[in-house]
């Protein structure tokens, strides 16, 4: 206790008190080029705001859009994990993390495990006119950005209609943040001998938020015509408009599934043997052939996936444990990789029925897949070449149902400093 004395006396600092920096970590803090490279390796977003609340300067560096810019080039959003959607009970979606995951997300996902039908409740038939009739469900229908998109739909009998309300839910946020926004109710009028074969929503970034296509194509029960209508809520928006109608034979059977996909203005949608592309921009319709061998029948073989340029679109394929990644970029169809799945399975498929695995959902720009394999999901990073199971059946359970993986939200958002001389100064 003496010696301690002595050392406070003499200038010293007590055990636990807040040491001064040494001068060379001071050298490199003060020099902004250095700090900035520091702070766009800190690894994830949630450091990168914790950083920015040290001080102004560097909340300043932080928020900077080149370091911004920088930093998703280097760190990519992280999958958190994924939602899975029951195929025989609709309405039901659960959320299951991809483990492991870093320390610094294990607070990030927990969030995101939330219930549906909890985060709902009197917001279920908010966006419905007063005599709409609603069942009460909502279906997962996509995931964006750390945002969960779901769906309710209604009938309206006296006005001879269906109406469909969309909710974005954002459980990575907190407090009354994770709360569920209400999008405008889509009207769709129900006509006698019309059968409608494709109901999708697509969203776009546009701005601070997404602008929504939602795609419906219709047949007579004869298949004699088809229309394909496009429906369009802008980022802003408060009503619904029809965007285009057209009408053309090269849709009279499209697939339910695999979905289609929306690429900048242009939406790929599937048929059995070629795909069609609707151009939002100069309302029209074009036909890509498939590549050779290559089809979208058997369901689960064949599945799109957007690409990072604006003009192309990924066509990823598996036939005997072969994995084969297409990219229709301008007219021709380029195999950018193929992969044997027993070579990367670390004895995984050894004991399992390899016959029937199936493609359940693709990754945005090709970075990862998820597969069904007999009772279980498989998760497959296109670029580590890893494979493993991500869940497994219970008895109960008949089929796997749809997955919806849940991306780390991007950009960040910083706080807003206190206001505190002393730590603005810094």
């Amino acid at each position: 206790m003496e010696t301690s004395t002595q050392n406070v006396r003499s200038g010293g600092t007590m055990e636990g008190e807040a040491q001064p920096p040494p001068a060379c970590v001071s050298k490199v803090l003060d020099e902004d080029n250095l700090l900035r490279e520091i702070i766009v390796r800190v690894g994830f977003p949630t450091s990168l705001v914790r950083a920015a609340g040290v001080c102004t300067r560097w909340l300043s560096h932080a928020s900077d859009r080149a370091l911004l810019r920088r930093f998703r080039e280097l760190h990519p959003p992280r999958l958190l994990g994924f939602y899975l959607a029951k195929r025989e009970r609709p309405g039901g979606a659960r959320f299951f993390p991809v483990l492991p995951l870093p320390p610094d997300l294990a607070a990030v996902v927990r969030r995101a495990s939330f219930s549906l039908d909890a985060h709902e409740g009197a917001r279920r038939s908010a966006g419905f006119s007063p005599d709409t009739h609603s069942d009460g469900r909502s279906d997962v229908v996509g995931c964006w950005n750390g945002s969960v998109l779901t769906s309710s739909q209604g009938q309206n009998y006296a006005h001879g209609r269906s109406e469909i309300m969309f909710q974005v839910h954002s459980p990575l946020c907190s407090g009354s943040e994770k709360g569920a926004a209400i999008i405008p109710a889509l009207h769709l009028k129900v006509q006698d001998g019309i059968c409608r074969l494709i109901r999708q929503l697509f969203f776009r970034e546009e701005g601070d938020g997404l602008s929504y296509f939602y795609v419906t194509v219709e047949c007579t029960r004869y298949h004699e015509d088809s229309k394909v209508h496009v429906y369009m809520l802008q980022n802003g928006d408060d009503a619904w408009r029809k965007h285009l109608t057209l009408a053309s034979d090269l849709l009279l059977y499209p697939r339910k599934s695999p979905k289609g996909v929306l690429v900048d203005s242009k939406i790929y949608l599937p048929t059995d043997n070629e795909i069609v592309v609707l151009d939002l921009m100069s309302s029209s319709l074009s036909t890509i052939q498939l590549p050779q061998g290559v089809g979208f029948s058997p369901i689960g073989t064949t599945m799109l996936s957007r690409a990072d340029d604006a003009s192309g679109v990924y066509l990823i394929h598996i036939k005997d444990l072969q994995l084969s990644i297409w990219l229709h970029n301008g007219d021709n169809w380029l195999l950018v990789d193929k992969m044997c799945l027993c070579e990367i399975s670390d004895n995984l498929l050894d004991d399992e029925p390899t016959d029937d695995i199936l493609i359940n959902h693709v990754g945005d720009y090709n970075e990862f897949v998820f597969l069904e394999m007999g009772r279980c999901a498989l998760y497959l990073d296109v670029k580590r070449r890893t494979l493993r199971k991500v869940y497994e059946m219970t008895t109960e359970e008949q089929q796997l149902g749809d997955i919806y993986p849940l991306m780390m939200s991007w950009l960040p958002s910083f706080p807003a400093l206190m206001d505190n001389p002393t730590r603005n100064a810094t």
